[in-house]
Formats: C-alpha cells, structure tokens, sequence
C-alpha cells in the first residue's frame, strides 16, 4: 500500500510540479526584434539599439552579443 502511495505522490509531482520547475528561469525577449536601416555611403558606420525584457522569474545576464 506504501508503494501505491508512493506513485501516485511521484505522479503528481511529475503531472503538476515539474513542468514548473522546468520552466523557470529568465526569459529574453526582445521589444523590437529587427530594425531597417536606411543606406549608407560605403565606411560609415550605423549603431541601433535593441531593447531586451526579462519576462522570466529568474535574472537575466548577457554576457555576450555577437553578428551573426
């Protein structure tokens, strides 16, 4: 009878809880995710910055931007 119990504990911590758990975390989204810019002469150069919410439950490190 433990054992029945047991289960169906684990179950329900697996149906309702872990799903939680496993979606924790931060969150990166961005406000406007691209921009168009206007042409240039060729050696200008052209900045633009790109705004990122958190919107997870965790905080949020960028520790890196790269071009792709």
């Amino acid at each position: 009878m433990k054992y029945i119990n047991f289960i169906i504990i684990f179950a329900f911590w697996v149906i309702f809880a872990g799903p939680a758990y496993v979606w924790a975390g931060p969150l990166a989204v961005p406000v406007d995710p691209s921009f168009e810019f206007e042409s240039v002469l060729e050696g200008q150069h052209l900045t633009h910055d790109f705004i990122i919410k958190n919107q997870g439950d965790a905080p949020l490190n960028i520790t890196g931007v790269r071009p792709p």
